[in-house]
Protein backbone atom coordinates (compact mmCIF):
# COMPACT_ATOMS: atom_id res chain seq x y z
CA UNK A 1 0.00 0.00 0.00
CA UNK A 2 1.12 3.53 -0.74
CA UNK A 3 2.05 5.21 2.55
CA UNK A 4 0.80 8.76 2.89
CA UNK A 5 1.84 10.56 6.04
CA UNK A 6 0.90 13.80 7.72
CA UNK A 7 -1.66 14.93 10.29
CA UNK A 8 -4.91 16.66 9.38
CA UNK A 9 -8.38 17.24 10.80
CA UNK A 10 -11.30 15.15 9.51
CA UNK A 11 -12.63 18.07 7.42
CA UNK A 12 -9.19 18.80 5.96
CA UNK A 13 -8.77 15.14 5.05
CA UNK A 14 -12.16 15.02 3.34
CA UNK A 15 -11.46 18.23 1.42
CA UNK A 16 -8.08 16.93 0.26
CA UNK A 17 -9.55 13.60 -0.88
CA UNK A 18 -12.32 15.37 -2.80
CA UNK A 19 -9.81 17.68 -4.46
CA UNK A 20 -7.61 14.75 -5.51
CA UNK A 21 -10.55 12.78 -6.91
CA UNK A 22 -11.96 15.79 -8.78
CA UNK A 23 -8.55 16.50 -10.31
CA UNK A 24 -8.52 13.02 -11.86
CA UNK A 25 -6.27 11.29 -9.28
CA UNK A 26 -9.00 8.87 -8.13
CA UNK A 27 -6.58 6.06 -7.26
CA UNK A 28 -4.43 8.35 -5.14
CA UNK A 29 -7.58 9.61 -3.40
CA UNK A 30 -8.55 6.04 -2.51
CA UNK A 31 -5.02 5.38 -1.20
CA UNK A 32 -5.39 8.41 1.05
CA UNK A 33 -8.79 7.12 2.19
CA UNK A 34 -7.24 3.75 3.07
CA UNK A 35 -4.59 5.57 5.05
CA UNK A 36 -6.80 8.06 6.87
CA UNK A 37 -10.20 6.40 7.32
CA UNK A 38 -10.59 5.52 11.01
CA UNK A 39 -11.80 2.21 12.35
CA UNK A 40 -15.39 1.92 13.51
CA UNK A 41 -17.32 2.19 15.75
CA UNK A 42 -15.00 4.53 17.66
CA UNK A 43 -15.14 7.23 14.96
CA UNK A 44 -18.50 6.42 13.36
CA UNK A 45 -19.42 9.84 11.93
CA UNK A 46 -15.97 10.50 10.49
CA UNK A 47 -15.80 6.97 9.06
CA UNK A 48 -19.19 7.39 7.39
CA UNK A 49 -18.28 10.76 5.85
CA UNK A 50 -15.17 9.24 4.29
CA UNK A 51 -17.10 6.14 3.19
CA UNK A 52 -19.60 8.30 1.34
CA UNK A 53 -16.70 10.00 -0.42
CA UNK A 54 -15.19 6.61 -1.34
CA UNK A 55 -18.49 5.52 -2.89
CA UNK A 56 -18.72 8.82 -4.80
CA UNK A 57 -15.23 8.25 -6.22
CA UNK A 58 -16.06 4.70 -7.28
CA UNK A 59 -19.37 5.81 -8.81
CA UNK A 60 -17.97 8.75 -10.78
CA UNK A 61 -14.99 6.74 -12.05
CA UNK A 62 -17.23 3.82 -13.08
CA UNK A 63 -15.65 1.32 -10.67
CA UNK A 64 -18.92 -0.53 -10.17
CA UNK A 65 -17.45 -3.88 -9.17
CA UNK A 66 -15.33 -2.30 -6.44
CA UNK A 67 -18.32 -0.28 -5.26
CA UNK A 68 -20.58 -3.35 -5.04
CA UNK A 69 -17.89 -5.39 -3.27
CA UNK A 70 -17.14 -2.63 -0.80
CA UNK A 71 -20.80 -2.16 0.18
CA UNK A 72 -21.35 -5.90 0.59
CA UNK A 73 -19.57 -5.60 3.92
CA UNK A 74 -21.24 -2.36 5.01
CA UNK A 75 -21.76 -2.55 8.79
CA UNK A 76 -25.44 -3.03 9.71
CA UNK A 77 -25.00 -1.34 13.10
CA UNK A 78 -24.73 2.04 11.40
CA UNK A 79 -27.69 4.48 11.46
CA UNK A 80 -30.70 3.26 9.40
CA UNK A 81 -30.36 6.08 6.90
CA UNK A 82 -26.73 5.14 6.24
CA UNK A 83 -27.61 1.44 5.74
CA UNK A 84 -30.41 2.35 3.31
CA UNK A 85 -28.07 4.63 1.39
CA UNK A 86 -25.38 1.92 1.17
CA UNK A 87 -27.75 -0.84 0.05
CA UNK A 88 -29.39 1.44 -2.53
CA UNK A 89 -25.97 2.29 -3.96
CA UNK A 90 -25.15 -1.43 -4.04
CA UNK A 91 -28.34 -2.28 -5.94
CA UNK A 92 -27.60 0.46 -8.47
CA UNK A 93 -24.04 -0.87 -8.89
CA UNK A 94 -25.40 -4.34 -9.70
CA UNK A 95 -27.60 -2.80 -12.40
CA UNK A 96 -24.58 -1.01 -13.84
CA UNK A 97 -22.79 -4.38 -13.87
CA UNK A 98 -25.79 -5.91 -15.72
CA UNK A 99 -26.62 -8.16 -12.78
CA UNK A 100 -30.32 -7.34 -12.32
CA UNK A 101 -31.14 -10.46 -10.27
CA UNK A 102 -28.65 -9.44 -7.61
CA UNK A 103 -29.99 -5.89 -7.69
CA UNK A 104 -33.54 -7.20 -7.25
CA UNK A 105 -32.48 -9.31 -4.28
CA UNK A 106 -30.98 -6.28 -2.51
CA UNK A 107 -34.02 -4.13 -3.28
CA UNK A 108 -36.50 -6.70 -1.99
CA UNK A 109 -34.57 -6.92 1.28
CA UNK A 110 -34.64 -3.15 1.56
CA UNK A 111 -38.37 -2.85 0.89
CA UNK A 112 -39.44 -5.65 3.23
CA UNK A 113 -37.04 -4.76 6.04
CA UNK A 114 -37.97 -1.07 6.15
CA UNK A 115 -40.64 -0.84 8.81
CA UNK A 116 -42.48 2.23 9.97
CA UNK A 117 -41.93 5.68 8.58
CA UNK A 118 -39.47 5.73 5.69
CA UNK A 119 -38.57 8.80 3.68
CA UNK A 120 -40.84 8.66 0.56
CA UNK A 121 -37.83 9.40 -1.62
CA UNK A 122 -36.26 6.11 -0.55
CA UNK A 123 -39.36 4.10 -1.46
CA UNK A 124 -39.66 5.94 -4.77
CA UNK A 125 -36.03 5.16 -5.65
CA UNK A 126 -36.34 1.49 -4.66
CA UNK A 127 -39.50 0.97 -6.69
CA UNK A 128 -37.91 2.65 -9.70
CA UNK A 129 -34.86 0.38 -9.46
CA UNK A 130 -37.17 -2.65 -9.16
CA UNK A 131 -38.85 -1.62 -12.43
CA UNK A 132 -35.48 -1.22 -14.14
CA UNK A 133 -34.44 -4.66 -12.83
CA UNK A 134 -37.58 -6.22 -14.36
CA UNK A 135 -36.80 -4.50 -17.67
CA UNK A 136 -33.21 -5.78 -17.65
CA UNK A 137 -34.45 -9.30 -16.89
CA UNK A 138 -36.97 -9.14 -19.75
CA UNK A 139 -39.91 -9.64 -17.34
CA UNK A 140 -42.33 -7.58 -19.42
CA UNK A 141 -45.53 -8.20 -17.47
CA UNK A 142 -43.86 -7.67 -14.08
CA UNK A 143 -42.35 -4.42 -15.36
CA UNK A 144 -45.73 -3.30 -16.69
CA UNK A 145 -47.62 -4.00 -13.45
CA UNK A 146 -44.89 -2.33 -11.38
CA UNK A 147 -44.93 0.71 -13.68
CA UNK A 148 -48.70 1.12 -13.47
CA UNK A 149 -48.56 1.29 -9.69
CA UNK A 150 -45.41 3.43 -9.69
CA UNK A 151 -46.59 6.06 -12.15
CA UNK A 152 -49.99 6.20 -10.48
CA UNK A 153 -48.20 7.27 -7.28
CA UNK A 154 -45.49 9.30 -9.04
CA UNK A 155 -46.73 10.68 -12.40
CA UNK A 156 -43.87 10.91 -14.94
CA UNK A 157 -42.36 14.37 -14.89
CA UNK A 158 -38.78 14.11 -16.18
CA UNK A 159 -37.44 12.92 -19.53
CA UNK A 160 -35.96 9.90 -17.73
CA UNK A 161 -39.42 8.96 -16.36
CA UNK A 162 -41.11 9.24 -19.73
CA UNK A 163 -38.45 7.24 -21.60
CA UNK A 164 -38.54 4.44 -19.03
CA UNK A 165 -42.33 4.32 -19.11
CA UNK A 166 -42.30 4.24 -22.93
CA UNK A 167 -39.84 1.34 -22.98
CA UNK A 168 -41.98 -0.64 -20.55
CA UNK A 169 -45.13 0.04 -22.61
CA UNK A 170 -43.37 -1.18 -25.76
CA UNK A 171 -41.86 -4.33 -24.29
CA UNK A 172 -45.15 -5.30 -22.63
CA UNK A 173 -47.24 -4.92 -25.79
CA UNK A 174 -48.86 -1.52 -25.14
CA UNK A 175 -47.30 0.69 -27.86
CA UNK A 176 -50.32 2.85 -28.63
CA UNK A 177 -49.77 5.22 -25.68
CA UNK A 178 -46.10 5.95 -26.47
CA UNK A 179 -46.36 8.72 -29.16
CA UNK A 180 -48.45 10.98 -26.94
CA UNK A 181 -46.24 10.29 -23.91
CA UNK A 182 -43.11 11.36 -25.82
CA UNK A 183 -44.66 14.14 -27.89
CA UNK A 184 -42.43 16.81 -26.35
CA UNK A 185 -39.15 14.85 -26.51
CA UNK A 186 -36.83 15.63 -29.44
CA UNK A 187 -33.81 13.31 -29.03
CA UNK A 188 -32.65 10.16 -30.80
CA UNK A 189 -33.94 7.68 -28.22
CA UNK A 190 -37.37 9.27 -28.04
CA UNK A 191 -37.57 9.37 -31.85
CA UNK A 192 -36.64 5.71 -32.03
CA UNK A 193 -39.26 4.76 -29.42
CA UNK A 194 -42.02 6.72 -31.21
CA UNK A 195 -41.22 5.08 -34.56
CA UNK A 196 -41.14 1.66 -32.92
CA UNK A 197 -44.50 2.34 -31.27
CA UNK A 198 -46.03 3.40 -34.60
CA UNK A 199 -44.68 0.24 -36.20
CA UNK A 200 -45.84 -2.18 -33.51
CA UNK A 201 -49.24 -0.55 -33.02
CA UNK A 202 -49.88 -0.59 -36.74
CA UNK A 203 -50.70 3.12 -36.77
CA UNK A 204 -48.15 3.63 -39.55
CA UNK A 205 -47.27 1.18 -42.36
CA UNK A 206 -43.98 -0.66 -41.97
CA UNK A 207 -42.49 0.73 -45.19
CA UNK A 208 -43.35 4.28 -44.07
CA UNK A 209 -41.68 3.71 -40.70
CA UNK A 210 -38.63 2.38 -42.51
CA UNK A 211 -38.48 5.44 -44.77
CA UNK A 212 -38.96 7.79 -41.82
CA UNK A 213 -36.12 6.07 -39.95
CA UNK A 214 -33.82 6.47 -42.93
CA UNK A 215 -34.75 10.16 -43.18
CA UNK A 216 -34.08 10.65 -39.45
CA UNK A 217 -30.59 9.21 -39.92
CA UNK A 218 -29.80 12.18 -42.16
CA UNK A 219 -30.99 14.64 -39.51
CA UNK A 220 -28.58 16.76 -37.51
CA UNK A 221 -30.35 15.94 -34.23
CA UNK A 222 -29.26 12.29 -34.29
CA UNK A 223 -26.23 11.69 -32.08
CA UNK A 224 -23.58 9.61 -33.86
CA UNK A 225 -23.31 7.04 -31.06
CA UNK A 226 -27.10 6.53 -31.03
CA UNK A 227 -27.59 5.98 -34.74
CA UNK A 228 -27.83 2.21 -34.28
CA UNK A 229 -31.00 2.78 -32.20
CA UNK A 230 -32.71 3.99 -35.35
CA UNK A 231 -31.10 1.24 -37.41
CA UNK A 232 -32.69 -1.28 -35.02
CA UNK A 233 -36.16 0.12 -35.80
CA UNK A 234 -35.37 0.24 -39.52
CA UNK A 235 -34.31 -3.43 -39.41
CA UNK A 236 -37.65 -4.46 -37.88
CA UNK A 237 -39.64 -2.29 -40.25
CA UNK A 238 -37.71 -3.57 -43.28
CA UNK A 239 -38.28 -7.18 -42.25
CA UNK A 240 -42.03 -6.54 -41.81
CA UNK A 241 -42.26 -4.83 -45.20
CA UNK A 242 -40.26 -7.55 -46.97
CA UNK A 243 -37.25 -5.34 -47.82
CA UNK A 244 -34.54 -7.95 -47.32
CA UNK A 245 -31.66 -5.75 -48.50
CA UNK A 246 -32.45 -2.90 -46.11
CA UNK A 247 -32.99 -5.38 -43.25
CA UNK A 248 -29.53 -6.89 -43.75
CA UNK A 249 -27.92 -3.46 -44.07
CA UNK A 250 -29.64 -2.20 -40.92
CA UNK A 251 -28.64 -5.28 -38.91
CA UNK A 252 -25.02 -4.76 -39.94
CA UNK A 253 -25.13 -1.28 -38.40
CA UNK A 254 -26.82 -2.55 -35.24
CA UNK A 255 -24.41 -5.42 -34.69
CA UNK A 256 -21.31 -3.34 -35.44
CA UNK A 257 -22.23 -0.82 -32.72
CA UNK A 258 -23.83 -3.18 -30.22
CA UNK A 259 -20.66 -4.10 -28.29
CA UNK A 260 -19.70 -0.48 -27.61
CA UNK A 261 -23.21 0.79 -26.91
CA UNK A 262 -25.91 -1.87 -26.32
CA UNK A 263 -29.48 -1.19 -27.37
CA UNK A 264 -32.04 -0.41 -24.64
CA UNK A 265 -32.88 -3.63 -22.80
CA UNK A 266 -36.12 -5.44 -23.55
CA UNK A 267 -36.96 -3.87 -26.91
CA UNK A 268 -35.14 -6.00 -29.49
CA UNK A 269 -33.75 -9.50 -29.78
CA UNK A 270 -31.01 -8.98 -32.33
CA UNK A 271 -27.86 -11.10 -32.32
CA UNK A 272 -25.27 -12.52 -34.69
CA UNK A 273 -27.67 -15.19 -35.93
CA UNK A 274 -30.19 -12.49 -36.86
CA UNK A 275 -27.69 -11.09 -39.34
CA UNK A 276 -26.54 -14.48 -40.64
CA UNK A 277 -30.18 -15.39 -41.29
CA UNK A 278 -30.78 -12.04 -43.00
CA UNK A 279 -27.76 -12.59 -45.28
CA UNK A 280 -28.85 -16.09 -46.28
CA UNK A 281 -32.48 -15.00 -46.76
CA UNK A 282 -31.39 -12.11 -48.99
CA UNK A 283 -28.97 -14.22 -51.04
CA UNK A 284 -31.53 -17.01 -51.49
CA UNK A 285 -34.16 -14.51 -52.62
CA UNK A 286 -31.77 -12.91 -55.12
CA UNK A 287 -30.52 -16.29 -56.32
CA UNK A 288 -34.06 -17.53 -56.94
CA UNK A 289 -34.75 -14.43 -59.02
CA UNK A 290 -31.71 -15.28 -61.17
CA UNK A 291 -32.41 -19.04 -61.10
CA UNK A 292 -29.11 -19.93 -59.42
CA UNK A 293 -28.80 -23.48 -58.08
CA UNK A 294 -27.36 -24.33 -54.66
CA UNK A 295 -24.22 -26.37 -55.30
CA UNK A 296 -23.42 -24.65 -58.58
CA UNK A 297 -21.05 -22.14 -56.99
CA UNK A 298 -19.78 -20.37 -60.13
CA UNK A 299 -22.76 -18.04 -60.78
CA UNK A 300 -22.98 -17.15 -57.07
CA UNK A 301 -19.31 -16.10 -57.00
CA UNK A 302 -19.72 -14.10 -60.21
CA UNK A 303 -22.75 -12.27 -58.79
CA UNK A 304 -20.88 -11.53 -55.54
CA UNK A 305 -17.82 -10.17 -57.32
CA UNK A 306 -19.99 -8.00 -59.60
CA UNK A 307 -21.82 -6.51 -56.59
CA UNK A 308 -18.76 -5.82 -54.40
CA UNK A 309 -18.05 -2.25 -55.50
CA UNK A 310 -21.55 -0.74 -55.67
CA UNK A 311 -23.72 -3.13 -53.61
CA UNK A 312 -21.49 -4.43 -50.79
CA UNK A 313 -24.32 -5.73 -48.56
CA UNK A 314 -25.64 -7.82 -51.47
CA UNK A 315 -22.13 -9.15 -52.11
CA UNK A 316 -21.64 -10.06 -48.45
CA UNK A 317 -24.98 -11.89 -48.51
CA UNK A 318 -23.83 -14.01 -51.48
CA UNK A 319 -20.53 -14.80 -49.76
CA UNK A 320 -22.33 -15.68 -46.52
CA UNK A 321 -24.53 -18.20 -48.31
CA UNK A 322 -21.48 -19.69 -50.05
CA UNK A 323 -19.70 -19.98 -46.67
CA UNK A 324 -22.48 -22.23 -45.40
CA UNK A 325 -23.69 -23.96 -48.57
CA UNK A 326 -20.75 -23.92 -50.97
CA UNK A 327 -20.22 -27.21 -52.79
CA UNK A 328 -16.63 -27.78 -51.64
CA UNK A 329 -14.39 -26.84 -48.72
CA UNK A 330 -12.31 -24.76 -51.12
CA UNK A 331 -15.39 -22.79 -52.21
CA UNK A 332 -16.48 -22.22 -48.63
CA UNK A 333 -13.04 -20.97 -47.61
CA UNK A 334 -12.79 -18.77 -50.71
CA UNK A 335 -16.14 -17.17 -49.79
CA UNK A 336 -15.02 -16.64 -46.20
CA UNK A 337 -11.82 -14.97 -47.34
CA UNK A 338 -13.74 -12.60 -49.62
CA UNK A 339 -16.32 -11.90 -46.90
CA UNK A 340 -13.61 -11.02 -44.35
CA UNK A 341 -11.82 -8.87 -46.92
CA UNK A 342 -14.96 -6.82 -47.43
CA UNK A 343 -15.60 -6.39 -43.69
CA UNK A 344 -12.00 -5.26 -43.24
CA UNK A 345 -12.80 -2.25 -45.43
CA UNK A 346 -16.06 -1.44 -43.63
CA UNK A 347 -16.36 1.06 -40.77
CA UNK A 348 -16.42 -0.88 -37.47
CA UNK A 349 -15.67 -3.99 -39.47
CA UNK A 350 -13.59 -5.51 -36.67
CA UNK A 351 -16.52 -5.35 -34.25
CA UNK A 352 -18.75 -6.95 -36.88
CA UNK A 353 -16.26 -9.79 -37.46
CA UNK A 354 -16.10 -10.47 -33.72
CA UNK A 355 -19.87 -10.44 -33.31
CA UNK A 356 -20.60 -12.67 -36.31
CA UNK A 357 -17.98 -15.33 -35.70
CA UNK A 358 -17.70 -15.37 -31.91
CA UNK A 359 -21.26 -14.75 -30.70
CA UNK A 360 -23.47 -16.71 -33.08
CA UNK A 361 -24.67 -20.30 -32.79
CA UNK A 362 -23.25 -21.09 -36.21
CA UNK A 363 -19.76 -21.71 -34.80
CA UNK A 364 -19.69 -23.67 -31.54
CA UNK A 365 -15.90 -24.11 -31.35
CA UNK A 366 -12.99 -22.04 -32.69
CA UNK A 367 -12.15 -24.87 -35.11
CA UNK A 368 -15.61 -24.46 -36.70
CA UNK A 369 -14.86 -20.86 -37.70
CA UNK A 370 -13.52 -20.48 -41.26
CA UNK A 371 -9.74 -20.15 -41.36
CA UNK A 372 -9.82 -16.64 -42.88
CA UNK A 373 -12.06 -15.45 -40.04
CA UNK A 374 -9.87 -17.04 -37.37
CA UNK A 375 -6.80 -15.32 -38.78
CA UNK A 376 -8.62 -11.98 -38.78
CA UNK A 377 -9.85 -12.54 -35.22
CA UNK A 378 -6.28 -13.27 -34.08
CA UNK A 379 -5.09 -9.97 -35.59
CA UNK A 380 -7.99 -8.07 -33.98
CA UNK A 381 -7.27 -9.61 -30.57
CA UNK A 382 -3.56 -8.81 -30.82
CA UNK A 383 -4.30 -5.22 -31.82
CA UNK A 384 -6.38 -4.94 -28.64
CA UNK A 385 -3.72 -6.74 -26.58
CA UNK A 386 -6.19 -9.55 -25.80
CA UNK A 387 -3.43 -12.16 -25.81
CA UNK A 388 -5.40 -14.98 -24.17
CA UNK A 389 -8.12 -14.82 -26.81
CA UNK A 390 -5.58 -14.60 -29.62
CA UNK A 391 -3.78 -17.63 -28.21
CA UNK A 392 -6.94 -19.76 -27.95
CA UNK A 393 -7.84 -18.94 -31.54
CA UNK A 394 -4.30 -19.58 -32.75
CA UNK A 395 -4.28 -22.96 -31.01
CA UNK A 396 -7.02 -24.07 -33.41
CA UNK A 397 -4.99 -23.15 -36.52
CA UNK A 398 -2.61 -25.95 -37.41
CA UNK A 399 -2.28 -25.59 -41.15
CA UNK A 400 -0.07 -22.87 -42.63
CA UNK A 401 -2.27 -20.32 -44.43
CA UNK A 402 -1.87 -19.98 -48.17
CA UNK A 403 0.78 -17.43 -49.14
CA UNK A 404 2.53 -17.46 -45.75
CA UNK A 405 6.17 -18.46 -45.31
CA UNK A 406 6.21 -21.56 -43.11
CA UNK A 407 8.99 -20.40 -40.76
CA UNK A 408 7.58 -16.91 -40.13
CA UNK A 409 4.05 -18.22 -39.66
CA UNK A 410 4.99 -21.02 -37.26
CA UNK A 411 7.23 -18.70 -35.25
CA UNK A 412 4.43 -16.15 -34.92
CA UNK A 413 2.01 -18.91 -33.94
CA UNK A 414 4.43 -20.21 -31.30
CA UNK A 415 4.93 -16.76 -29.77
CA UNK A 416 1.20 -16.06 -29.53
CA UNK A 417 0.60 -19.48 -27.97
CA UNK A 418 3.36 -18.95 -25.41
CA UNK A 419 2.25 -15.43 -24.48
CA UNK A 420 -1.32 -16.68 -24.08
CA UNK A 421 -0.33 -19.52 -21.78
CA UNK A 422 -0.74 -22.36 -24.32
CA UNK A 423 2.79 -23.50 -23.45
CA UNK A 424 2.63 -27.13 -24.53
CA UNK A 425 1.35 -26.25 -27.99
CA UNK A 426 3.90 -23.44 -28.20
CA UNK A 427 6.70 -25.90 -27.39
CA UNK A 428 5.45 -28.38 -30.00
CA UNK A 429 5.27 -25.64 -32.63
CA UNK A 430 8.84 -24.52 -31.90
CA UNK A 431 10.05 -28.10 -32.26
CA UNK A 432 8.36 -28.26 -35.66
CA UNK A 433 10.17 -25.06 -36.60
CA UNK A 434 13.54 -26.39 -35.43
CA UNK A 435 13.07 -29.66 -37.30
CA UNK A 436 13.00 -27.68 -40.56
CA UNK A 437 16.16 -25.67 -39.80
CA UNK A 438 19.72 -26.59 -40.62
CA UNK A 439 22.86 -26.00 -38.51
CA UNK A 440 24.34 -22.56 -38.99
CA UNK A 441 21.16 -20.59 -39.76
CA UNK A 442 22.12 -18.04 -37.13
CA UNK A 443 19.48 -15.38 -37.81
CA UNK A 444 16.60 -17.84 -37.70
CA UNK A 445 17.98 -19.53 -34.58
CA UNK A 446 18.12 -16.10 -32.92
CA UNK A 447 14.46 -15.53 -33.80
CA UNK A 448 13.51 -18.86 -32.24
CA UNK A 449 15.61 -18.01 -29.18
CA UNK A 450 13.50 -14.91 -28.53
CA UNK A 451 10.38 -17.06 -28.22
CA UNK A 452 12.19 -19.44 -25.86
CA UNK A 453 13.00 -16.41 -23.70
CA UNK A 454 9.25 -15.68 -23.62
CA UNK A 455 8.76 -19.25 -22.40
CA UNK A 456 11.32 -18.66 -19.64
CA UNK A 457 9.53 -15.48 -18.63
CA UNK A 458 6.27 -17.47 -18.43
CA UNK A 459 8.01 -19.84 -15.98
CA UNK A 460 8.00 -22.84 -18.33
CA UNK A 461 11.61 -23.72 -17.56
CA UNK A 462 11.37 -27.45 -18.35
CA UNK A 463 10.10 -26.65 -21.84
CA UNK A 464 12.71 -23.91 -22.23
CA UNK A 465 15.51 -26.35 -21.29
CA UNK A 466 14.25 -28.83 -23.85
CA UNK A 467 14.30 -26.16 -26.56
CA UNK A 468 17.70 -24.75 -25.50
CA UNK A 469 19.06 -28.26 -25.99
CA UNK A 470 17.59 -28.45 -29.49
CA UNK A 471 19.07 -25.04 -30.30
CA UNK A 472 22.50 -26.18 -29.06
CA UNK A 473 22.42 -29.05 -31.56
CA UNK A 474 21.85 -26.58 -34.42
CA UNK A 475 24.34 -23.92 -33.24
CA UNK A 476 27.85 -23.79 -34.70
CA UNK A 477 28.87 -20.40 -33.30
CA UNK A 478 30.89 -20.73 -30.08
CA UNK A 479 29.71 -17.37 -28.73
CA UNK A 480 26.08 -18.41 -29.11
CA UNK A 481 26.78 -21.82 -27.57
CA UNK A 482 28.19 -20.08 -24.48
CA UNK A 483 25.05 -17.97 -24.24
CA UNK A 484 22.81 -21.01 -24.56
CA UNK A 485 24.62 -22.80 -21.72
CA UNK A 486 24.21 -19.66 -19.62
CA UNK A 487 20.44 -19.47 -20.22
CA UNK A 488 20.12 -23.20 -19.61
CA UNK A 489 21.83 -22.64 -16.28
CA UNK A 490 19.42 -19.81 -15.56
CA UNK A 491 16.44 -22.12 -16.05
CA UNK A 492 18.04 -24.81 -13.87
CA UNK A 493 18.52 -22.21 -11.16
CA UNK A 494 14.89 -21.14 -11.44
CA UNK A 495 13.92 -24.77 -10.85
CA UNK A 496 16.19 -24.81 -7.75
CA UNK A 497 18.54 -27.30 -9.39
CA UNK A 498 21.53 -25.32 -8.17
CA UNK A 499 24.33 -27.84 -8.63
CA UNK A 500 23.33 -28.49 -12.25
CA UNK A 501 22.98 -24.73 -12.80
CA UNK A 502 26.54 -24.23 -11.51
CA UNK A 503 27.83 -26.92 -13.89
CA UNK A 504 26.20 -25.19 -16.87
CA UNK A 505 27.42 -21.73 -15.84
CA UNK A 506 30.96 -23.10 -15.67
CA UNK A 507 30.53 -24.83 -19.01
CA UNK A 508 29.52 -21.45 -20.45
CA UNK A 509 32.59 -19.81 -18.87
CA UNK A 510 35.12 -22.42 -19.99
CA UNK A 511 33.81 -23.34 -23.44
CA UNK A 512 36.63 -21.38 -25.15
CA UNK A 513 39.23 -22.69 -22.68
CA UNK A 514 39.50 -23.76 -19.01
CA UNK A 515 41.45 -20.61 -18.04
CA UNK A 516 39.15 -18.15 -19.84
CA UNK A 517 38.64 -14.94 -17.86
CA UNK A 518 37.05 -12.59 -20.40
CA UNK A 519 34.05 -10.55 -19.14
CA UNK A 520 31.56 -13.23 -20.16
CA UNK A 521 33.53 -15.93 -18.37
CA UNK A 522 33.81 -13.82 -15.22
CA UNK A 523 30.06 -13.22 -15.15
CA UNK A 524 29.31 -16.93 -15.71
CA UNK A 525 31.82 -17.94 -12.99
CA UNK A 526 30.25 -15.48 -10.57
CA UNK A 527 26.77 -16.91 -11.22
CA UNK A 528 28.20 -20.42 -10.81
CA UNK A 529 29.54 -19.41 -7.41
CA UNK A 530 26.14 -18.09 -6.33
CA UNK A 531 24.48 -21.32 -7.48
CA UNK A 532 27.08 -23.46 -5.65
CA UNK A 533 26.44 -21.56 -2.43
CA UNK A 534 22.72 -22.13 -2.81
CA UNK A 535 23.42 -25.83 -3.34
CA UNK A 536 25.36 -25.88 -0.05
CA UNK A 537 28.69 -26.49 -1.79
CA UNK A 538 30.38 -23.71 0.15
CA UNK A 539 33.99 -24.77 -0.40
CA UNK A 540 33.58 -24.77 -4.19
CA UNK A 541 31.76 -21.44 -4.10
CA UNK A 542 34.47 -19.90 -1.91
CA UNK A 543 37.19 -21.15 -4.27
CA UNK A 544 35.43 -19.59 -7.27
CA UNK A 545 34.91 -16.23 -5.57
CA UNK A 546 38.50 -16.10 -4.29
CA UNK A 547 39.82 -16.92 -7.76
CA UNK A 548 37.71 -14.13 -9.24
CA UNK A 549 38.88 -11.76 -6.52
CA UNK A 550 42.49 -12.40 -7.53
CA UNK A 551 41.95 -11.59 -11.21
CA UNK A 552 39.51 -8.67 -11.14
CA UNK A 553 40.54 -5.08 -10.49
CA UNK A 554 37.14 -3.41 -10.80
CA UNK A 555 36.24 -1.93 -7.40
CA UNK A 556 32.49 -2.62 -7.58
CA UNK A 557 33.06 -6.22 -8.68
CA UNK A 558 35.52 -6.79 -5.87
CA UNK A 559 32.92 -5.48 -3.42
CA UNK A 560 30.31 -7.90 -4.74
CA UNK A 561 32.73 -10.81 -4.42
CA UNK A 562 33.57 -9.88 -0.82
CA UNK A 563 29.89 -9.74 -0.02
CA UNK A 564 29.38 -13.24 -1.41
CA UNK A 565 32.34 -14.54 0.61
CA UNK A 566 30.92 -12.97 3.75
CA UNK A 567 27.53 -14.63 3.09
CA UNK A 568 29.28 -18.00 2.81
CA UNK A 569 31.14 -17.35 6.07
CA UNK A 570 27.86 -16.54 7.82
CA UNK A 571 26.12 -19.60 6.37
CA UNK A 572 28.94 -21.77 7.66
CA UNK A 573 28.40 -20.46 11.19
CA UNK A 574 30.43 -17.23 11.50
CA UNK A 575 29.41 -14.11 13.47
CA UNK A 576 28.62 -11.06 11.38
CA UNK A 577 30.32 -8.54 13.68
CA UNK A 578 33.78 -10.05 13.21
CA UNK A 579 33.65 -9.76 9.44
CA UNK A 580 31.86 -6.43 9.07
CA UNK A 581 34.94 -4.79 7.59
CA UNK A 582 35.02 -7.20 4.64
CA UNK A 583 33.07 -4.64 2.57
CA UNK A 584 34.61 -1.19 2.63
CA UNK A 585 32.80 2.12 2.52
CA UNK A 586 33.85 2.58 -1.11
CA UNK A 587 32.49 -0.80 -2.20
CA UNK A 588 29.23 -0.91 -4.17
CA UNK A 589 26.19 -2.54 -2.57
CA UNK A 590 24.71 -4.07 -5.73
CA UNK A 591 26.18 -6.81 -7.89
CA UNK A 592 27.93 -5.53 -11.03
CA UNK A 593 28.13 -9.00 -12.59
Amino acid sequence: MLAITGLATADETLDEIRALADSGAATLAVHLLDERQPTIPSEQSEWLALERERVRIYRESGQWQRLASRLTGFPRNMPEQAVRWAMTERANAFLKLDEPRRALSVLRDLIWSSEGAVDPQWRRRWRELVMISYVRLGLAEDAYQASREFYQDYPPQSRHDRLLMARILLMSGHPEAVPELLADEQDTEAGMLVLLAQLRSGSRPANKVMQAGLRHLRGKWVEAEDRHHLWAVIAEAARRSGDRLTAANALEHVLAAQAARPLPAGLFEYNADSLWNAYVDLATFLGNQQQFLIGDDGPWFEAAEAAQARQPVRARAYYALLMFKGQSAASRERAAKAFIGMLRQRSRGAALVEALFLEGKQFKEPADIPLAARLELVDIALARQEIDRASKLMASIEQIPEGEEAFIWQLRRARILVLGGELEQGQQTLHQVLEELKPGQAQRLDQVLQVVFDMQTAGAHAAALDLFGALQALTVDTKRKRELYYWMANSRESREQYAEAARLYLKSAMLIGPEAMDPWAQTARYQAGVALARAGLYADARALFNHLLRVTEDKSRRAALRQELQKIWLLEGGRSGEQSAAVTEDDAATSPF
